[in-house]
């Protein structure tokens, strides 16, 4: 059933938002507490910070994105923009790396193989280039990372260059949503769900053509 699928599809994202509105909400309320808590040991925060999205990239199907919220109560905006989209290209990198050295019989310990396959019938052959940084700003960045490597020739400088200019968007929105009232947040969520459901509906039709 199509609207089985689509719900499907969206349950997931719909649970990460609930999070990260829940993340936000501690966050703002406990600001005082946790900047006290980890006063004068900024730099291993960071590091621990980005070794969470790192490993919440590769070790999927976990996610790093309800620690945006902590991130900006201790750091602010621009630094955390700046420390996850380091982090999220770090990850990334890794992940593709991983798939095209090693292939899938280690990638399926990380992630499910028909996953990634699936995702990979969304990369077109041609104007790939700017439609890999649409796909990175739509897509979980674990997957999209394995499919890369795993399925496609790309060459690594095409894909870091793909990956940094697409996680871009989704950071910074992130990052400035994490700071703005709880009510905001969910309005900004449910104009963000408008816009993607017409996004899944056509890579449906995409893919159905391609096959």
């Amino acid at each position: 059933m199509p609207g089985k699928n689509l719900i499907k599809e969206l349950f997931p994202l719909l649970i990460i938002a609930g999070i990260f509105v829940l993340s936000a909400f501690l966050t703002q309320q406990y600001t005082e507490a946790i900047r006290e808590l980890i006063m004068g040991y900024d730099l291993l925060g960071i590091f621990f910070y980005i070794l969470a999205i790192v490993l919440a990239i590769v070790i999927a199907p976990f996610t790093s994105i309800p620690l945006i919220p902590l991130s900006v109560s201790l750091w602010g905006i621009f630094w955390t923009i700046i420390i996850s989209v380091f982090g999220w290209t770090l990850g990334s990198m890794l992940a593709f790396w991983i798939a095209r050295k090693y292939g899938a019989d280690i990638v399926k310990k990380f992630i499910s193989l028909d996953k990634v396959k699936e995702h990979y019938k969304y990369i077109p052959e041609k104007n790939l280039f700017w439609y890999l940084i649409f796909l990175r700003i739509v897509t979980p960045v674990d997957i999209l990372s394995y499919a890369l490597g795993l399925f496609t020739d790309i060459h690594w400088k095409i894909y870091l260059a793909t990956t940094f200019l697409g996680v871009i968007p989704a950071t910074a929105a992130l990052a400035y949503l994490g700071a703005v009232p709880i009510r905001f947040q969910i309005f900004a969520f449910i104009i963000g769900m408008i816009i993607i459901v017409p996004i899944i509906i056509f890579h449906r039709r995409n893919k159905k053509n391609n096959s």
